[in-house]
């Protein structure tokens, strides 16, 4: 018999109910892996449902402070601030000693 491990609670912050699906996990018998499908078998599949409450994707989210904000593009460009880089011409004009190497 496949078994098929599920893990469903409540978000601990919203109260909704949620289905992990990242830690379910599906367990071929040996009838079902010689078939090549999970569930192929003759005894069929026994779910078996874990207790697990954690925060949903949405309050994780929130509470990282992007749930609530807009996908907006931002340019390369404007991450930087301007003009704090110095070119060439200003740093041989610097009175700072360099190391030399």
């Amino acid at each position: 018999m496949c078994r098929m491990v599920v893990f469903a609670g409540t978000c601990t912050r919203c109260g909704d109910a949620q289905t992990w699906t990242e830690l379910s996990q599906e367990l071929s018998c040996l009838e079902a892996k010689n078939k090549g499908c999970f569930g192929e078998c003759s005894r069929g599949i026994l779910i078996e449902e874990h207790d697990f409450d954690q925060e949903c994707q949405t309050c994780t989210e929130e509470d990282e402070g992007i749930g609530d904000l807009d996908e907006l593009e931002v340019e390369n460009d404007d991450i930087f601030a301007q003009g704090t880089k110095r070119n060439a011409a200003e740093e041989e004009a610097s009175d700072r000693k360099k190391q030399k190497t």
